[in-house]
């Protein structure tokens, strides 16, 4: 019995020795053959492309005036459609101000996909009802913008938009949806990832 016992420890000693072996040569991987992954390897990830637009899906400017002077909501186009639902209302003031307020609803929708890793196109359109002083405007347009991408810092763009009125529009209601037909070319310099410099030069047709 005692021999039988002494000859099963031999055996587990074996075993173990053996099984230490395998656990430190599975450790041990040389640096060399371990993948290793970085963003540049793929370009999907950041593939598009596009300056950012108004909710429209227009390339913005900065003012009409003095019938309308300041920003838009800014829309940053995904890969993919894009789809937009607003409402809103809004008032005149002045000497020769619309009396009462006026009401608004609009639809955009923007497809956007990358051509090649550095050329990026959008094209879609928008749709705006705007209620105002006893009477009902609509307005509509269709729009396109391509984008080239030539390294980290310069970016160019050209750009079209042509407006869909069904009847005319006053004067002060033009700049509520940047009415007109629009062609044009922008140049933009990123100087960091929060500040940018960028020249846009167009040609537009009021209806």
């Amino acid at each position: 019995m005692r021999r039988i016992c002494l000859m099963l420890f031999a055996l587990l000693s074996m075993l173990r020795m053996q099984g230490q072996e395998v656990i430190d040569s599975v450790a041990v991987v040389p640096n060399e053959v371990q993948p290793t992954f970085q963003l540049s390897d793929t370009w999907v990830t950041d593939s598009l492309h596009l300056p950012v637009l108004t909710r429209f899906g227009q390339m913005p400017y900065l003012s009409m005036y003095p019938y309308m002077c300041g920003g838009y909501p800014s829309w940053n186009l995904h890969e993919g459609l894009n789809v937009s639902l607003g409402a809103s209302v809004f008032t005149q003031f002045g000497k020769h101000a619309y009396h009462g307020a006026g009401f608004t609803q609009d639809l955009s929708m923007m497809y956007a996909t990358p051509l090649t890793k550095k050329l990026s196109f959008a094209v879609g359109g928008y749709m705006e009802q705007v209620s105002w002083a006893h009477d009902t405007y609509r307005d509509g347009g269709l729009n396109a913008v391509l984008s080239y991408r030539f390294d980290d810092h310069w970016e160019g763009y050209l750009y079209g938009q042509k407006s869909l009125v069904s009847k005319r529009i006053p004067l002060p209601l033009y700049g509520m949806t940047n009415i007109g037909d629009r062609i044009g070319a922008a140049v933009r310099y990123n100087v960091s990832p929060s500040f940018s410099i960028q020249v846009n030069v167009e040609k537009r047709e009021m209806p």
